[in-house]
């Protein structure tokens, strides 16, 4: 009982965070990227903050139409920081049933979801809603995986 009441408190002050590079990450905190594709599973589901990690290696992309119309500008987007906020609803692994029922979910992704992931077999489709972009960042150092970040430092402004 006190393992499950420290864990309720624990969760109720700290978020997790998912660390991506950018464009990536500004286009899921705008809702233009919906599925965000990984190496690997994990079982949680709910809130989960975006940070824009600090690395460039996405900036070759942002030439690409698909990505200017939403990125014109690579060195604006915000580096070292949260920047937003979704829900993270299911993980489906692409070359399951469940991802690739007749080609359905592929055959409905757009254009430029397409672009933005990688669908390769044995991949995992991360399925994100409800993004919420802050209007101001907050600075933090990122991490590999899932991590926590207390959620008293975030100060949600919104658009």
């Amino acid at each position: 009982m006190r393992q499950e009441l420290l864990a309720a408190v624990y969760n109720q002050i700290f978020m997790k965070v998912l660390s991506l590079l950018q464009p990536w990450a500004t286009l899921v905190v705008m809702g233009v990227k919906q599925i965000e594709t990984r190496s690997w599973s994990t079982s949680y589901r709910g809130p989960l903050l975006i940070h824009a990690s600090k690395g460039k290696a996405g900036e070759y992309l942002c030439h690409e139409p698909r990505f200017k119309k939403y990125i014109p500008d690579f060195k604006q987007l915000p580096f070292g920081c949260i920047i937003g906020k979704v829900t993270l609803t299911d993980v489906i692994r692409i070359d399951s049933g469940r991802f690739y029922t007749n080609d359905e979910r592929i055959n409905k992704l757009t254009i430029e979801e397409k672009a933005f992931g990688d669908y390769s077999p044995r991949r995992y489709t991360w399925i994100l809603q409800d993004p919420i972009a802050f209007k101001t960042p907050v600075g933090a150092k990122g991490s590999l995986s899932l991590w926590d970040f207390n959620e008293r430092l975030i100060d949600e402004k919104l658009d």
